[in-house]
């Protein structure tokens, strides 16, 4: 909680800034946020590697605890296996001890029985001649006598086995005795081993309870700091909204302060070349005090069928006047009688015309889409010499219409052409 912490009091911070912050405060905070979510990713990154630190030792532990039982599974099994051996060998043990005790009580009856066969012999040998007295024949007596041997040579023999027997079972015995206490003592060390391998076992799972506390501490971590990076990312994205909202904002401020610039440069350029083109028709209009001879006066046509006047001749220091006609390709008409002098194409205005009516006067007609006219043809008065629209520059549906005066020099220049209407 302690990182999630210090990012709340941050974007606090950030949230309750300036109502109107200005742009680098905010490129301040956004720069803050991105170095905080640095910081937030370096510990994320941190946090990834000893979370993969901490199950890589759990797994250990765990093949570990595994290990421990498997082998404490397997000496247990062994210990079990021993205590049922020790057990047969027990019971082995005491059938031995039994057949030792029956064994020595029938020794100790033959014993008894061999005591007086010797007893009675001794008395017949201190009597000896008293079993011949009652001897009914020598044949009798030497029968008795070898009899008397025969049964105390069985007892004796009798005896010698009961004695190897009781040897071969007390040997049994022993043996007996020495492969218990072997198995004890090997059923003794696996219980040290199973008992050392159980404190092991219970060491590896308070290792493994630790391991699995600090895993959990680290994603409880983990989590706060991806909840953290996720606040500050939120908040990143405001914070560029915002960035980009005062751009937009500052850019429409300058781009209106740039235009009203603009509007202004082009008034000033305006007034500048009215004022300019004014001085220069003044200039012309007092250059141009040559009275115009009277039987020109009214001697021209309007050269555009049901057009009018758009601009007027000197209109922004024009040397013609702009006629507008009632739509696209307008018909153009002769002025006067005359020739036509010249046909000249320009890409951008079309065709020009010009024709001379007289020594003193010629008129020119720009803007003209296909000329009906020849060079050198002669025309007359309100003829069909072409249509508007020929340019780019110049709108379809108007024509630039020029007046040339010519003096007795041969010297011409623009005259305005409602001068001879």
């Amino acid at each position: 909680m302690k990182a999630w912490g210090w990012v709340g009091v941050l974007l606090l911070g950030v949230g309750l800034g300036l109502a109107q912050p200005s742009l680098d405060e905010l490129r301040r905070q956004a720069q803050e946020n991105q170095r905080l979510q640095q910081l937030q990713r370096q510990r994320i990154e941190q946090l990834n590697r000893e979370l993969a630190n901490l199950d890589a030792a759990t797994q250990q532990q765990l093949a570990e605890l595994r290990r421990l039982e498997g082998e404490i599974t397997r000496l247990e099994r062994e210990r079990a296996e021993l205590t049922r051996q020790i057990g047969l060998l027990e019971a082995q043990k005491e059938q031995a001890e039994a057949r030792i005790a029956g064994l020595q009580k029938e020794l100790e009856g033959l014993q008894a029985r061999l005591s007086a066969l010797l007893q009675s012999l001794h008395r017949e040998r201190a009597g000896r001649y008293l079993p011949l007295l009652r001897a009914e024949s020598f044949t009798d007596l030497a029968v008795r006598s070898r009899w008397v041997g025969m049964l105390g040579q069985h007892q004796t023999d009798l005896m010698e086995r009961i004695r190897s027997t009781v040897r071969r079972l007390e040997e049994e015995q022993q043996r007996l005795e020495l492969l218990v206490r072997t198995l004890t003592e090997r059923r003794a060390e696996r219980q040290g081993r199973i008992a050392a391998l159980a404190q092991n076992r219970q060491a590896v799972r308070l290792t493994l309870a630790r391991l699995q506390a600090q895993r959990a501490g680290r994603q409880i971590i983990l989590r706060e700091t991806l909840q953290a990076q996720a606040q500050l990312q939120a908040e990143l994205r405001v914070l560029q909204g915002r960035i980009s909202a005062e751009l937009r904002r500052i850019a429409e401020e300058r781009r209106r302060e740039e235009e009203r610039r603009r509007r202004e440069a082009e008034e000033r350029r305006r007034r500048e070349l009215v004022a300019q083109r004014e001085r220069e028709l003044q200039v012309r209009r007092e250059q141009e005090e040559v009275p115009v001879p009277r039987e020109l006066v009214g001697a021209l046509m309007f050269p555009l069928r049901g057009g009018r006047v758009a601009e007027a001749y000197g209109y922004l220091g024009n040397d013609w006047q702009t006629l507008q006609g009632d739509g696209p390709s307008s018909p153009i008409v002769a002025a006067a009688d005359g020739v036509v002098m010249d046909s000249l194409f320009i890409a951008n205005l079309g065709y020009t015309l010009t024709i001379r009516h007289s020594e003193r006067m010629a008129t020119q007609y720009v803007n003209v889409l296909e000329p009906q006219v020849a060079v050198g043809q002669r025309v007359s008065q309100g003829q069909l010499i072409g249509y508007t629209g020929g340019g780019v520059l110049i709108p379809s549906d108007r024509m630039w219409f020029r007046v040339i005066f010519i003096d007795e020099n041969g010297n011409f220049r623009y005259v305005d052409p409602s001068r001879y209407y």
